[in-house]
């Protein structure tokens, strides 16, 4: 069933009407002030999260989250990834888990998840009895929108062929599709929308926050040193000058549509939402992708609800996506339990 958002504020920040976000996002104006949002912690500052998270007697008795790397073919060299591993994994060595792969936003990397505070928030909505126990895995996907590049930096790939294989083999997750869920938070959306819209078979559901979705890809202008900056960017992406017809064979909007009776026949289930002042537009975008699979008979679930762009917007809402994948993953004891 498609429901519709409740309410969507007018956001007094954009200039722009709703017709023409719709028909076109400035995709280099909005990379470009997402800057300032994801920008990459230091070094120093990342250890010292880490090791506070370990030294925490209560995130180690709730669950924990590991950083570690292993080697990718597609990528042809080690990716790095955090694992959410739940509390009895060590306890119950016999039990199988369901797994989400989440992909974060751009300028982020693996340690998003924990340090922006969704590691703690699922450990909240477990506490609370609104989810179960889950692995959780988030790869570092640079810049990459998570696509086969036309530069032949392939991150679709690594996460399809390398890192899910990878974790399934490595981890005790519970075999099969219906126990494998993908998400992702604004570039993340992008890509979870993507590599879901693209191998629906593959997953139980999607679900993402604030996805970074367009309807078209402008040209990069300026000449500035930021704009050259992202414009090589998108350009390492999709292609230079951007190759209109390559990017919408990767734009969830047109995926919805050109691959929606393979999407409908794997039963996949859908989720978005996005915030009603998101600062980067995408409450219009989101909106288009409703419409589209809407048009296109494809079900899903949508909703605006009051927020910005960017993790603070995801964690408030974090509750309703984690219910919607967790009602839907299989969970169930027949598959919980590991081969002696």
């Amino acid at each position: 069933m498609i429901k519709r958002p409740a309410s969507s504020t007018t956001n007094a920040l954009l200039t722009l009407s709703i017709t023409a976000v719709a028909l076109q996002v400035p995709l280099i104006g909005a990379i470009m002030a997402a800057a300032s949002v994801y920008t990459q912690p230091s070094a120093t500052a990342f250890a010292a999260g880490r090791q506070t998270a370990a030294a925490s007697p209560q995130a180690t008795s709730e669950a924990r989250v590991e950083y570690k790397t292993f080697p990718s073919a597609s990528l042809g060299h080690d990716l790095k990834y955090a694992i959410q591993l739940p509390p009895s994994y060590d306890r119950d060595t016999n039990r199988r888990y369901p797994v989400v792969y989440f992909l974060h936003g751009m300028f982020g990397n693996e340690g998003e998840f924990e340090r922006r505070g969704v590691a703690a928030a699922v450990n909240k909505m477990r506490g609370e009895g609104k989810i179960g126990e889950l692995i959780i895995v988030s790869p570092a996907g640079e810049n990459s929108f998570y696509v086969n590049a036309k530069n032949g930096v392939r991150y679709e790939d690594a996460i399809v062929k390398d890192l899910i294989p990878y974790i399934e083999k490595t981890y005790r997750v519970t075999p099969g599709p219906r126990s494998r869920a993908i998400q992702g938070i604004s570039m993340g959306g992008f890509g979870a929308l993507m590599i879901a819209f693209k191998h629906p078979e593959m997953f139980s559901s999607v679900t993402t926050h604030c996805a970074a979705v367009y309807t078209e890809l402008p040209k990069p202008t300026g000449d500035d040193r930021r704009s050259q900056f992202i414009t090589r960017l998108v350009g390492n992406i999709f292609g230079t000058p951007p190759d209109d017809e390559f990017y919408q064979s990767t734009n969830p909007m047109k995926l919805g549509e050109t691959n929606a009776a393979a999407i409908k026949k794997s039963g996949i289930k859908i989720y978005f939402d996005v915030g009603d002042q998101d600062r980067y537009g995408f409450t219009e975008t989101d909106k288009v992708l409703d419409e589209r699979l809407t048009k296109a008979g494809v079900p899903h679930e949508f909703h605006v609800f009051p927020g910005n762009h960017g993790w603070e917007y995801m964690i408030s809402v974090a509750d309703k996506s984690y219910t919607f994948l967790w009602n839907v993953i299989d969970h169930g004891a027949k598959s919980t339990r590991a081969a002696r």
